[in-house]
């Protein structure tokens, strides 16, 4: 039993703070990978040419852009304790994020119109990852706005949503630094596969050492499977032209 010396001891020491990464240790390299990502895979189609973007584009790029930026200074919000800031830009957020989703499904359906100039056997294929990712986007969005409060869920579902905006920066990114064709564009989407799924997976291998395995990374590393697995058997698939085709009609 400790005496009543060390007893009040005890009780003048300050409670120990919370980890900076107590959150998710991920974070700021996802962030990173994304906007570097970002900045190279659109720097020739984007940056380096924003006089000659249509509207539509020039939102869409700027807010996926921003999408990034946020995700980037809220992890640097959170590493410098700065909480009150986080959470006012956090509501902030939910503007961005709906700009977000309209400008890329307007997208996605002109680029699946063919009025973006891209054949519609290519549309197709390099819409698919948008198609199927936008259910996982606003699920894990909708699901890191109810448990705000969970620092653990909350930013590994925030993370999720980068992974899942930065497949056509990533798979660009790869093309310009290894085949700089478009053919090339095909086979870039097998390193963006495995570099998504390779960073899921150290996490959740890094949770799981840790006794804390959260089931937002094993759900983004199952989807992410499924999607990478399905990515060229699906444009064989009778009912997916169509689909297309679908989506297109709304441009």
């Amino acid at each position: 039993m400790p005496s009543e010396a060390q007893s009040l001891e005890l009780e003048r020491k300050p409670a120990a703070k919370p980890s900076r990464r107590a959150a998710y240790a991920g974070a700021l390299p996802v962030a990173i990978i994304g906007l570097v990502a970002t900045l190279a895979g659109f720097a020739p189609t984007f940056f380096m040419r924003l006089g000659e973007v249509d509207t539509i584009h020039l939102v869409h790029g700027w807010t996926m852009t921003g999408w990034i930026a946020l995700f980037l200074a809220q992890v640097t919000l959170i590493r410098t304790r700065r909480f009150a800031w986080h959470r006012q830009l956090g509501w902030a957020s939910l503007v961005l994020f709906a700009a977000m989703v309209v400008t890329s499904l307007q997208v996605l359906a002109l680029m699946l119109s063919g009025k973006s100039g891209l054949p519609f056997e290519a549309a197709k294929f390099f819409g698919y990852s948008d198609i199927v990712g936008f259910p996982l986007l606003i699920f894990c969005f909708s699901a890191a706005i109810h448990f705000r409060k969970d620092r653990n869920l909350h930013s590994r579902l925030m993370a999720v949503t980068v992974l899942i905006s930065i497949v056509p920066a990533l798979s660009r990114m790869f093309n310009i630094a290894i085949w700089r064709t478009f053919e090339g564009l095909y086979l870039s989407m097998h390193p963006t596969y495995v570099l998504i799924l390779g960073a899921l997976g150290l996490s959740a291998l890094a949770d799981w050492r840790a006794g804390k395995l959260r089931w937002p990374l094993p759900l983004a590393f199952g989807w992410f499977v499924f999607v990478y697995a399905t990515q060229w058997p699906i444009m064989q698939v009778g009912w997916y032209d169509p689909l297309c085709r679908w989506i297109g009609s709304f441009a």
